[in-house]
């Protein structure tokens, strides 16, 4: 059983508020929430995967399944009841095909050809941010295959490294792909295999205090052009990796106020952006100021439903077979 650390909690939290503030227009570069939470992620998969004496394949993508499926089908679900009845039917098509890819996890390959992130264009698509999701299973199943081949740190490090080079060159999709983000994934996994920084108490406080303070300085100095595949999106990687390291640093009460955000911060992700685009919807225009604000809070109200009702583990066979279902019947309306 791995040991939940309220400081990571609490930097989870602080990556989805990051992204929140981006998407509400009030930090430039709030996009660095992602990168963060894509070194949380590769940490803890490693530990669960690449790490674990008794790893189970079946057991690894079942968990995965049950921990994530349940409320993003209960978003995309309710979304789209809410939403394709009264849509035009260009628009209904495109998000039923847009709800349908996320339930596959594969929007990112879809929103690559379909909507620029940083265009105004993305306005238009509630599921647009389940792209990042879609990433995240499919290094899922990169961490299924080296967990199966009992492969751990130095083929991390071959991935990162390959992932880097081919991101730098311009071989992979840019900011949806996978291979794009690879390295910031494998970051976080080639980090769990070191021990915790045993630091004296100044020196800890200070370096933790340092990574908090670059990723919020990132969040509001970057603009779309440090953005991944920007070299620059190594800043608020690295920054999250050393918060990692330092377990016992004095500073981590700093992170541990935002730890309940943390603890919902998956439901809160799932159901902010699809708010702020139905308000964009039903106002007509873009949304600020107040309305913003008030976006933000039914957000927050409905991913403290999501967490304590949905997020909830059910069978496997029976999650899927849903999606599925869910699935098939967006696509019969995006084509009808």
């Amino acid at each position: 059983m791995m040991h939940r650390r309220r400081d990571i909690d609490g930097l989870r939290g602080l990556a989805v508020l990051l992204v929140m503030f981006f998407h509400a227009g009030w930090m430039s570069g709030g996009f660095v929430g992602v990168d963060v939470f894509c070194v949380i992620s590769g940490y803890y998969m490693s530990q669960t995967a690449l790490m674990s004496a008794s790893f189970s394949p079946w057991t690894f993508i079942t968990r995965r399944l049950q921990r994530l499926l349940p409320a993003l089908l209960f978003m995309v679900a309710l979304v789209c009841a809410a939403m394709l009845w009264w849509l035009l039917p260009r628009d209904r098509a495109d998000i039923a095909q847009n709800g349908m890819t996320a339930l596959l996890y594969f929007s990112n390959l879809w929103a690559h050809e379909h909507a620029g992130y940083f265009a105004g264009q993305s306005l238009a698509y509630p599921f647009l941010h389940t792209w990042s999701l879609s990433v995240e299973m499919q290094f899922y199943l990169l961490i299924l295959l080296l967990g199966m081949a009992r492969q751990g740190w130095l083929a991390l490090c071959l991935i990162g490294a390959g992932s880097l080079l081919a991101s730098q060159a311009g071989w992979g999709m840019g900011y949806y792909g996978l291979t794009d983000r690879l390295w910031q994934f494998a970051l976080g996994g080639a980090i769990a295999y070191l021990p915790a920084r045993q630091l004296a108490r100044v020196p800890s406080s200070l370096l933790y205090a340092a990574a908090v303070a670059a990723i919020v300085a990132c969040g509001f100095l970057y603009t779309n052009a440090n953005a991944s595949p920007s070299l620059w999106s190594i800043v608020p990687c690295l920054a999250a990796a050393l918060i990692i390291l330092l377990p016992e640093s004095p500073t981590q009460r700093v992170l541990n106020t935002l730890s309940p955000v943390g603890l919902i911060s998956y439901s809160l992700y799932l159901w902010h952006w699809p708010i702020i685009v139905g308000a964009t919807y039903l106002f007509e225009r873009q949304i600020t100021g107040l309305s913003m604000v008030l976006a933000l809070l039914v957000s927050l109200l409905m991913g403290v439903i999501s967490y304590a009702f949905i997020e909830k583990r059910l069978s496997a066979v029976r999650l899927i077979a849903m999606n599925l279902g869910v699935a098939a019947a967006l696509y019969g309306i995006s084509i009808w």
